[in-house]
């Protein structure tokens, strides 16, 4: 096994976290995607942490799972992947990115406060440049908002949120959070897996 990113010293920070945050998807408009054509399937993103490192997993009932490794202070995102039973570890350039962060703003709003997933959570409200409308989200302060993968300008961990996407407009919502010591084998790139930059990937004939 091979750690991801060798150099890794990982500190505990006062407001750090180590466990696994698990968010429902659902798509929430009627834009059409020829590829995911059921309206049955379900969707899920997963974070495992420990301290500065995740781990995300975005499962799609139809289209199956997809795993990265993040280093949060370093800002480096593996994707690994399998093809013909090799795998793949990708290191992906940080300007790809399936949204852009500087699109969403975020207002904190009053009101009576809600559990979601487990965690006292305060309103604010989402715009975005290609919505029509304002958006109602939530957010917990008592995680750190870098552990969502999403949005770290909000004031604390979105436990529902949106993404506009471009196929559609998908709602995130915190289902469950478990606070724990994750195993640092998570984190690792998993034996055998070939290391390459996106650029070697996107050249070779694996996919």
């Amino acid at each position: 096994m091979v750690i991801f990113l060798c150099f890794l010293n990982i500190t505990h920070a006062q407001n750090s976290f180590s466990g696994e945050l698990v968010y429902r998807i659902i798509k929430v408009d009627s834009i059409h995607n020829p590829i995911l054509s059921s309206q049955d399937q379900e969707q899920k993103l997963i974070v495992y942490a420990k301290d500065s490192l995740l781990k995300i997993v975005n499962f799609n009932s139809v289209l199956g799972t997809q795993e990265s490794l993040i280093h949060i202070p370093l800002k480096k995102t593996i994707v690994l992947l399998k093809f013909d039973e090799q795998g793949y570890a990708i290191q992906m350039n940080n300007d790809l990115q399936k949204y852009d962060e500087s699109d969403y703003q975020f207002e904190k709003k009053c009101g009576l406060s809600l559990k979601i997933g487990g965690l006292k959570s305060k309103k604010m409200i989402m715009s975005h440049p290609d919505l029509k409308h304002d958006l109602i989200c939530f957010y917990s302060k008592k995680i750190d908002s870098k552990y969502s993968h999403c949005f770290e300008q909000v004031p604390g961990l979105p436990t529902l949120f949106f993404l506009a996407l471009e196929d559609g407009l998908y709602r995130y919502e915190l289902e469950s959070h478990k606070e724990y010591d994750t195993p640092i084998a998570l984190f690792m790139i998993p034996e055998g897996y070939k290391v390459m930059s996106f650029e070697e990937f996107i050249e070779s004939d694996t996919h």
